[in-house]
């Protein structure tokens, strides 16, 4: 064999072992599964979705999280316990359904006359003490808690038949969900709450084993098509006038990420929370609209409705704070930021009204 010979197949095996090489060196893909209670035609999914489309491209194809929609691996409640022992990495769904692990979840989304603006709100959870709080009771079981998006008033009650007050809600049966906002409903009507997950609703109002509907915002309502069977509607939401998601995080998975791709989550996060926020308000501006032309009759709470449910909901809400020590510390800590919010809206609030 000539050394020309000899030189170039040196020089192939050499190659051939640096390609090996640099393979085995190549980072690992990290993979994880975020089980949202949101349906797959919604705004907050195909935003999440979107989100981890860019994750995955940012990081190089290095960390992928595979979305899936509501009741695809586990729903409801479960989604805690899911993300606690690591069956996922993650969830995407609302505080007031992890009010089965401690009552301060429930008035930690947004309780009757709460925070009665959607900025009220992000401001108290992504500035003031907000996020450190829920992540008191998060962290002790295994979770690290984000704000995810706020829907902000939710739209009120659909029903087949019209709901003209508080007092046609006795003895009525009314997909609401669980916490403080269905016990305040429950104690100041007679209604019968029952909290079914998004999947569920729409067959258990066509066959009348619900009589009214709260679901989200008008924007989620319509896309769930609620329209096509319930043609009457009362709002507001008094029950949630500023409502907020939430993404649950297993601890062990996260604090396991390099710290390119914790920061990486992170900066996503905070982008898909107000970029949601955003786009599923301007929708439902949208679907309000859509209701109105699809002959939806729509009426309001009376005066005295409203101070009905306002008493109803402060002794409810006095109740909670008897519960233990963290969640009357969780009241008066938003009571105290709504307080200072007010204070500032006397002088800089609108006036053009």
């Amino acid at each position: 064999m000539s050394t020309k010979s000899r030189s170039l197949i040196i020089s192939v095996i050499l190659s051939v072992t640096a390609l090996a090489g640099c393979g085995s060196d190549q980072p690992k893909t990290i993979r994880w599964d975020l089980q949202a209670q949101a349906t797959a035609n919604s705004i907050d999914f195909t935003e999440l979705v979107a989100m981890t489309e860019k994750i995955e491209v940012m990081s190089g194809g290095r960390f992928v999280i595979k979305a899936h929609p509501g009741g695809t691996i586990t729903g409801g409640p479960d989604i805690f316990n899911a993300v606690k022992s690591g069956r996922i990495h993650m969830g995407a769904g609302w505080p007031n359904w992890w009010s089965g692990q401690h009552p301060a979840w429930a008035v930690m989304n947004a309780g009757p006359f709460d925070f009665m603006n959607i900025d009220a709100s992000l401001l108290f959870f992504l500035g003031g003490e907000g996020t450190q709080l829920a992540n008191e009771l998060a962290n002790p079981q295994g979770i690290e808690w984000r704000a995810a998006w706020w829907p902000g008033m939710e739209f009120g009650l659909l029903s087949r038949k019209p709901i003209r007050g508080i007092d046609d809600l006795n003895e009525l049966k009314v997909r609401i969900g669980p916490g403080l906002p269905s016990e305040v409903l429950s104690a100041v009507s007679g209604a019968y709450t029952i909290p079914l997950v998004p999947e569920e609703i729409k067959s258990a109002l066509e066959s009348g084993a619900l009589d009214a509907v709260e679901w989200t915002t008008a924007a989620g309502a319509w896309n769930l098509g609620l329209n096509s069977i319930a043609t009457h509607a009362i709002v507001p939401a008094i029950w949630q006038p500023s409502v907020l998601a939430d993404f649950l995080i297993n601890k062990q998975a996260y604090e396991a990420l390099p710290d390119d791709l914790k920061m990486m989550l992170d900066t996503a996060l905070t982008a898909y929370t107000l970029t949601t926020t955003v786009k599923a308000k301007l929708a439902d501006f949208e679907a309000l609209e859509n209701f109105k032309n699809n002959n939806t009759e729509i009426r309001n709470w009376s005066a005295q409705d409203i101070k009905r449910w306002k008493a109803v909901s402060e002794q409810v809400l006095t109740d909670y704070a008897a519960k233990d020590d963290f969640t009357k510390r969780l009241i008066e800590a938003k009571k105290a930021f709504k307080s200072k919010y007010n204070r500032y809206y006397q002088y800089f609030g609108p006036y053009d009204q």
